[in-house]
């Protein structure tokens, strides 16, 4: 989860990671609360004014920088850390009571919001409450009680207090949201132009001389992806450069299949690093992502003079992959929300004769060949989902495929779900490239 680095460095450790050892050092060294940081003694009152009260403070810090609400620490009305105050856990007052209030007080609901508890060790069986809160790309998050939409506040955070924003402060903000959205999808299609050039750059070339590689690799399938709250991974030197794809190696290998792995050297891009060969990419600093694989397209061996065959089901493994490294990228960024995620498939040797989709060599032909879609098929996932569940990538992967497929006229994917399940026993030979998948 990307937090303000203040709150890392004023805590000594990333939020997931604290002890109560570092909230007693926290309190000796007086750390100040400030816009993204509340300490708060007492846990939430289970009232209707508790409610709001868990609301404002979650949309609140959503609705500025992100940061952190901490329980079970008193800040003695001085706005800094001051005293260890762990509570007892209440009977039905947890993190489903505060999951609950606010999926029914924040409007719209806040993601990514994470709830954990730090046991005390000092007094046994009372408990800190830790409420990690991420920058929101939703924002504005007003609070109002349930079944009460026409009497909303929308609050964010003024220093070490909350304040209250007015009507032209929200106009402002529902503006920048849809800027900010906007904003999104020209990344992506700035991201995807740059790729599809480096790509096709590198399969034109005969600068280490003999044919160029679109003779041996004419289609591909490509991905982009732009996570909506960018990330930064300092990309300047060379080193920087080696260190980063080395990283991506190792990501790239826990994906569903190693297809993905890129092939050194590390080469050169402004902010970026690029890899050639199969596949081809670029990692861009801010999290945003580009990488290419060939399609899977032959002649057919009972028709060689006929259309060629494009075969489906490592197509299908491919998008999985990509989706997987592409968000795994984004987040060793430190870029979280949303991820806008783009696939296309591109013919590179002027040949847009219609082909045949196989989902294997032994299958029969159904309708007519078609040519590749050029429209790109577009969806957006949840970052952090798709890391901490891999159900989540084929998802998207489903989606994606789903689209690109009805543009040839087949109705679904062969090997994945819209559930996100891969079915195994329709991967035939493909079965032995999951290197990443356990049934």
């Amino acid at each position: 989860m990307a937090l303000p680095a203040r709150l890392v460095a004023a805590l000594g450790r990333h939020p997931d990671d604290l002890t109560e050892d570092d909230l007693k050092r926290a309190v000796d060294s007086q750390v100040p609360e400030g816009v993204d940081l509340d300490w708060k003694k007492d846990f939430y009152q289970g009232t209707d004014a508790g409610k709001k009260e868990l609301a404002k403070d979650v949309c609140a810090m959503a609705n500025t920088v992100g940061g952190m609400v901490v329980i079970g620490v008193d800040d003695g009305k001085q706005d800094h850390a001051r005293a260890l105050a762990p509570s007892e856990p209440i009977q039905g007052r947890g993190e489903e009571w505060i999951r609950s209030v606010l999926a029914n007080w924040a409007q719209p609901v806040v993601p990514h919001v994470g709830v954990r508890t730090v046991k005390s060790g000092a007094e046994g069986g009372k408990v800190y409450w830790l409420l990690t809160v991420p920058p929101s790309t939703q924002s504005p998050h007003a609070v109002a009680a349930p079944g009460n939409d026409y009497n909303f506040r929308v609050h964010v955070r003024n220093g070490t207090t909350t304040r209250t924003l007015t009507e032209s402060e929200i106009a402002q903000r529902y503006r920048d949201r849809f800027q900010a959205a906007s904003d999104d999808v020209d990344r992506l299609h700035q991201v995807a132009d740059s790729g599809l050039g480096y790509l096709s750059t590198h399969l034109i070339s005969t600068e280490h001389g003999g044919k160029p590689k679109v003779d041996y690799y004419p289609g591909w399938v490509s991905l982009a992806a732009v996570p909506a709250v960018r990330g930064v991974y300092s990309l300047i030197t060379k080193a920087e450069r080696d260190a980063a794809l080395n990283r991506f190696f190792t990501l790239a290998g826990e994906a569903i299949t190693t297809n993905i792995q890129p092939k050194q050297p590390v080469l050169v891009g402004r902010r970026q690093v690029r890899f050639e060969g199969v596949p081809t990419g670029q990692l861009h600093q801010d999290g945003s992502f580009f990488a290419a694989r060939p399609l899977n397209i032959r002649s057919s061996r009972q028709d060689p003079d006929g259309p060629e065959i494009l075969y489906q089901r490592g197509l299908e493994l491919d998008l999985v992959a990509l989706v997987q490294t592409s968000a795994a990228w984004a987040a060793e960024t430190g870029a979280a929300g949303d991820l806008i995620v783009s696939a296309a498939f591109h013919r590179f040797d002027d040949n847009n004769a219609p082909v045949h989709l196989l989902v294997s060599e032994h299958a029969f032909h159904h309708g007519l060949p078609t040519p590749l879609p050029a429209t790109p098929a577009q969806t957006t996932a949840n970052l952090a989902a798709i890391i901490n569940d891999k159900r989540e990538a084929v998802v998207a992967a489903y989606a994606l495929a789903s689209d690109l497929l009805a543009d040839m006229g087949t109705h679904q994917p062969h090997a994945l779900t819209p559930d996100g399940d891969v079915l195994l026993d329709r991967l035939g030979d493909f079965r032995h490239q999951l290197t990443g998948w356990i049934s």
